[in-house]
């Protein structure tokens, strides 16, 4: 099962009782519980607060930190909440509040990155970076062992080796601001996206070749614009998200808010889902309602059905009975008639058979017999 819990809850919670019950009731773990922290920027209680509380010494409830575009708002993890847990948290758990004004988150996002530079070379490389420069490495030590050889290291020319420095830049930023890992998932770093609070999917090439390059061509020129795009931004034609080599500068000289966009676009990007999110579960809401009701509905009806069935199907008997006693009471006098006029053996075999069979319609008859 899965729980879901702002920050703002989150804390209420992990200042609300001590960490092993509190993770005992939910059904996780400290170490996740304390992970999950971390990753929100949620202060937890230090060692020995609850038994200075209990001791009734003071000490002081660590305030929640304001977040910016970089801190995860909702947090999702393993376990349920008790309804003794549910009481200590604000609001329905997982769903926000008003969230604050992106400029605000902005703001404090810019103060906290400060001026992204570009890396002067790639001797310190992002994880992903590292990755693709290895590969080319590898690729050198396979030609300089066989002439054979068939691939090449792919960046290896000025073009492709400034748009790893940009890109590493870029994730060299977020990952210092906790707001994101990279992921290249092609050979080329093509695509590329940034999973975190500012998780956001990215593109940078030259503007007119958006596409795979193709090797047989040659490298394109170390002169060729670049163009950098994140990807979500489509969906917000009111934010800047996407930078250009122009006369106003390069792509190098834009990075600090190259780092800003992508931030915003995911920030708008994650409301735009939660509220989806919000809408799909009020109409869910109001679809399950709407069936309960139908089936409320349906169960009434056939409730009802059923009692006037059975109120039916009492009043036939009823009625069949009474027809039955008037029936056995009408052959009873005619049999009384007959004898009036009738004598002998073969009117007395008669007359017990049809008072056999009066008796056995007559209702009263059996009520009688019946022990």
């Amino acid at each position: 099962m899965t729980l879901r819990l702002t920050r703002e809850q989150l804390h209420e919670l992990v200042w609300s009782e001590a960490m092993s019950r509190l993770c005992k009731a939910i059904g996780i773990s400290d170490v996740a519980i304390a992970k999950h922290c971390r990753k929100a920027d949620i202060p937890i209680p230090e060692r020995g607060y609850w038994n200075k509380l209990h001791a009734g010494q003071k000490v002081a409830r660590a305030p929640l930190p304001p977040r910016d575009l970089a801190t995860i708002n909702v947090i999702e993890m393993g376990g349920s909440l008790p309804p003794e847990l549910r009481t200590r948290v604000t609001g329905e758990p997982g769903v926000e509040g008003k969230p604050e004004s992106i400029d605000v988150l902005t703001e404090r996002f810019r103060k906290r990155l400060g001026k992204v530079t570009l890396s002067r070379d790639l001797t310190r490389a992002d994880p992903a970076i590292a990755k693709l420069l290895t590969r080319d490495e590898t690729i050198r030590q396979k030609i300089a062992s066989s002439s054979f050889y068939w691939e090449k290291p792919h960046f290896d020319s000025p073009y492709e080796r400034r748009r790893l420095r940009i890109l590493n830049s870029i994730f060299l930023a977020f990952a210092r601001l906790g707001a994101g890992t990279a992921y290249i998932r092609d050979r080329e770093a093509r695509d590329i996206s940034i999973s975190g609070p500012a998780g956001v999917s990215i593109t940078l090439d030259s503007p007119k070749k958006r596409q795979p390059r193709n090797r047989q061509t040659g490298d394109a020129d170390a002169k060729d614009k670049l163009e950098l795009s994140a990807e979500g931004g489509r969906h917000h034609p009111d934010i800047v998200s996407n930078w250009i080599d122009d006369d106003a500068g390069k792509i190098e000289d834009k990075l600090t808010e190259i780092v800003i966009g992508p931030a915003i676009v995911s920030e708008r990007e994650s409301r735009r889902w939660q509220a989806e999110m919000a809408e799909w579960q009020r109409k869910r809401a109001a679809e399950e309602a709407e069936a309960r009701r139908k089936a409320k509905e349906k169960a009434e009806r056939e409730e009802r059905e059923r009692i006037a069935a059975e109120e039916k199907a009492r009043r036939d008997e009823l009625l069949t009975e009474a027809m039955n006693w008037r029936s056995a009471g009408l052959i009873r006098e005619y049999v009384e008639a007959r004898r009036a006029s009738e004598q002998g053996p073969e009117f007395e075999n008669w007359a017990r058979w049809a008072l056999t069979e009066a008796d056995r319609m007559d209702p009263l008859f059996k009520n009688r017999v019946q022990p």
